[in-house]
């Protein structure tokens, strides 16, 4: 301000020596009904004397009025700041108003401890999409321009996957993301030939397996599995009556634990005897005990004893 002053003083003495040097005459102005006769280089002095002090008074508005708004400001923000320690630690909010921070105040009133409730709020409006979100609804994401590794792009293709299994497709030809592109898979290989499941380089699980389970060539999916004994065992009880047993037994070959149940089910105690002791499976020698002894046992009832 102090600059703005001694800059004013100056070009207002520089404009009306000037003024004085080049013509030193008079002009009348009529002033509530008097006539006021004054050389043009003191009305020229007079006028911007009256702009310097008109924007000295319009400086000093807006000075006081950045002032009160810093001062609103920090205010606020001790406000905001104690309102989040309040809403992580599950404490009442402050009932002081803020005057400024009026969005930033209301999206605080959305946190309850380190979760943020997703609910409709003026300029956090993509949280209503996320309520939907998160309450299995598929929305348009497109206009957040979210990359395909967000948390929130990925719940939004698994939503619309649980939807449309037809998408699934899509998901495989279009998508990077390797999560997406997982979730897709076991969407698409429960419908898909065995021959087309083949071609992707992702593992199966029992439920895919199991889609397929009244195919002959189901066998060439036990490959591409991770399988436990207990799910060998569910393939099995599955399995069990859709082909001739010789034709059961031959598409579990690979799967130890399967042969050995089907081969009990079937009353192929021989088979079953030559398979435990091949392949070491402990869990079964007590029920082959029994049957070689003449004893007459179930074998879903062993297994769903021993589990």
């Amino acid at each position: 301000m102090k600059k703005y002053t001694l800059f004013s003083i100056l070009f207002i003495a520089l404009l009306t020596l000037y003024v004085y040097m080049e013509e030193n005459s008079t002009t009348t102005f009529n002033f509530l009904g008097a006539d006021i006769t004054l050389s043009n280089a003191v009305w020229i002095a007079i006028f911007l004397g009256l702009f310097y002090i008109f924007s000295l008074i319009f400086f000093s508005v807006l000075h006081i009025r950045e002032f009160m708004f810093r001062k609103n400001i920090q205010k606020d923000i001790q406000i905001l700041i104690s309102n989040i320690k309040n809403a992580i630690l599950y404490k009442p909010l402050s009932q002081k108003k803020v005057k400024q921070l009026k969005d930033c105040d209301n999206f605080v009133k959305t946190i309850e401890g380190l979760n943020i409730k997703p609910v409709k709020i003026e300029k956090f409006e993509f949280l209503e999409d996320i309520a939907r979100l998160l309450n299995g609804e598929v929305v348009e994401i497109g206009k957040y321009k979210l990359k395909e590794d967000n948390p929130w792009f990925v719940m939004n293709i698994k939503n619309r996957l649980k939807k449309d299994e037809k998408f699934a497709r899509e998901v495989l030809k279009k998508y990077k993301n390797e999560e997406l592109k997982k979730e897709a898979f076991k969407i698409y290989a429960k419908n898909a030939s065995i021959s087309e499941i083949l071609k992707y380089d992702y593992k199966v699980d029992v439920d895919i397996i199991l889609a397929h389970i009244d195919k002959e060539d189901v066998k060439f999916l036990f490959n591409k599995a991770d399988l436990t004994p207990l799910d060998e065992i569910k393939i099995a009880r599955v399995l069990y009556g859709k082909f001739d047993p010789d034709k059961e037994l031959e598409i579990v070959e690979s799967l130890k634990w399967a042969s050995a149940y089907l081969a009990f089910k079937y009353e192929h105690i021989e088979k079953a005897k030559e398979i435990i002791e091949e392949n070491d499976l402990r869990f079964f020698e007590y029920f082959l005990k029994l049957r070689l002894s003449g004893e007459k046992a179930d074998i879903d009832e062993y297994i769903d004893s021993r589990i």
